[in-house]
């Protein structure tokens, strides 16, 4: 029914724009969650592009094992992540979802090799015996994700070790055998074992230390 007279369009008006108010909110919510939900696969076309780029960098960070093996989950949880940025956007506060859904996924693959090491570590071993680990004994206040993105360094720094330097690092540190068990496995003085094991470690910290 229209107004009586036109000075009854500006209450009107009025009204509608705080109707609204009330309702934008879960109008906006209503129709992102429509539209993830019927159409997830034509949203991640759209930005397969930017989102395989984000996991692809992420990747080259990892050692080669790593990302070898994981890259497929990892690019699984970057999408999903990216979805779920999408649920949390708020287009009012900005029209360009990206910014939170980058945050976001390289957070998400961040918290996938934490959860990893902790659920499975069988899936990480051979990253995780020679690099973790030995990265602990080089910088034991590192945190995670220090260690697991500076992987590759720690690659390049064993490179540099004899297998048998390799070795004690890894028994002494990880299997937390002593230098006097390590010394019989491989038929040298404790004195010896750690004096090779001291060696072995100052090179891992002047490699990183060159590299950075």
């Amino acid at each position: 029914m229209l107004p009586e007279n036109n000075d009854q369009l500006p209450k009107l008006h009025l009204a509608e724009e705080k109707l609204w108010e009330k309702v934008e909110s879960d109008v906006i919510s209503a129709i992102k969650q429509y539209l993830i939900k019927t159409h997830p696969g034509e949203i991640l076309k759209k930005f397969k592009s930017r989102i395989n780029s984000v996991v692809s960098v992420y990747l080259r960070k990892l050692p080669t094992h790593v990302a070898t093996s994981e890259g497929d989950d990892l690019a699984n949880v970057a999408r999903i992540e990216f979805l779920e940025a999408l649920r949390v956007w708020d287009p009012r506060k900005g029209l360009d979802p990206w910014p939170l859904a980058l945050a976001r996924m390289t957070g998400a693959m961040r918290d996938h090799l934490r959860y990893l090491t902790k659920a499975d570590p069988s899936r990480l071993y051979d990253w995780v015996t020679s690099a973790a680990y030995i990265y602990m004994t080089v910088n034991s206040s590192a945190g995670f994700e220090t260690k697991i993105e500076r992987g590759i360094q720690l690659k390049s720094a064993l490179e540099l070790l004899s297998e048998q330097e390799r070795k004690i690092v890894v028994w002494h540190y990880k299997d937390d055998h002593t230098f006097k068990e390590i010394g019989d496995k491989v038929e040298l003085s404790e004195s010896q074992v750690s004096r090779i094991y001291n060696q072995a470690v100052s090179k891992i910290k002047k490699t990183i230390q060159l590299q950075n």
